[in-house]
């Protein structure tokens, strides 16, 4: 499941920046270059100068605030990233001059929490944002939205309900002027996963051979997310009984995954444990229980350390 979300600002980026300049507006956006790129680390550190250098007010700091946050989630400092969610939600959630920004920051802590697992948690943050987005008009947003509602009804194994919030997407984006490569990858993405949710392997390769193909053609090959639409269109090889095309595209995935966030990010591991269930599926029982330890010990590892003093805002989510 995709947990980082480029739907926080409208910012133009046709001009070649040059990371860190001490203004802390251009800081951010260049902060924000760097997260689409997937240099979240550098990202982090330039955008935490700007959101504390005091120069920042309002919600202009809160957007710097959203941006430090998935930076710090996507480099894996996910205490520092809490911290950065819940300070944007503080500067957001009374402004109702910037509504789309407090969806944003919604949006991205439901991410935060989908990704640890707390589902209860990620729902009416999820839905609340979705109210924003339909009140303001924002068919693009909404669309989104409402292909991440799928994602978590799936999660849940309520399929029926994921077709309905699919169709709900599709017909907002038909409404949607700027509905971008990345948001079509995105919802192509969900499809795939409600196709294996119903068994059905060829349309979930279609589904996710589209995705790669938008996020190659927007991002580049070696992007982290590219990494990721190879590791979901493995899995829809395996559950097609296509062993070699299943292992070549998961191999190809953890490659691109391992270069652009490391063996040591979460995103590594969960990849880990998919390409282990279906090396284990296919009989490759030696290696699948090699790369599912290597995997369960560094997912353990990590967040036994992270997130030993996360919490939940509840209030910020009615």
């Amino acid at each position: 499941m995709r947990h980082l979300y480029w739907t926080l600002l409208t910012l133009s980026l046709l001009y070649i920046p040059s990371f860190g300049q001490s203004n802390p507006h251009t800081a951010l956006h260049d902060a924000l270059v760097l997260e689409n790129r997937g240099s979240f680390e550098t990202a982090a550190k330039i955008a935490k100068a700007a959101v504390d250098s005091r120069q920042l007010r309002g919600d202009e700091l809160g957007r710097g605030y959203i941006i430090l946050a998935v930076a710090c989630q996507g480099a894996g400092d996910l205490a520092n990233a809490q911290i950065g969610f819940e300070h944007a939600l503080q500067f957001l959630e009374h402004d109702r001059e910037h509504t789309d920004d407090y969806a944003s920051a919604l949006e991205n802590y439901a991410g935060f929490y989908s990704e640890l697992g707390q589902l209860d948690v990620a729902a009416p943050m999820w839905r609340k944002a979705l109210a924003l987005r339909q009140q303001i008009g924002d068919h693009t947003g909404t669309a989104l939205s409402l292909t991440r509602l799928a994602e978590l009804a799936l999660a849940r194994n309520r399929v029926r309900e994921a077709h309905q919030y699919l169709q709900e997407a599709s017909d907002e984006a038909k409404a949607a002027p700027d509905f971008l490569d990345d948001d079509k990858a995105f919802f192509f993405e969900t499809q795939g996963l409600l196709a294996i949710a119903e068994h059905h392997a060829s349309t979930a390769i279609a589904a996710y051979q589209d995705a790669l193909q938008l996020e190659e053609q927007s991002r580049g090959g070696q992007h982290w997310l590219a990494g990721w639409e190879q590791m979901l269109l493995g899995k829809a090889y395996a559950e097609s009984g296509d062993l070699t095309n299943a292992l070549a595209n998961m191999q190809t995935g953890l490659t691109i995954l391992d270069h652009a966030l490391g063996r040591k990010n979460p995103k590594y591991f969960a990849a880990e444990l998919a390409y282990s269930q279906v090396l284990d599926r296919f009989g490759l029982h030696a290696e699948a229980a090699q790369m599912r330890a290597a995997g369960e010990k560094a997912s353990k590892d990590f967040y036994g350390s992270q997130c030993a003093g996360c919490t939940i805002n509840v209030a910020a989510f009615r």
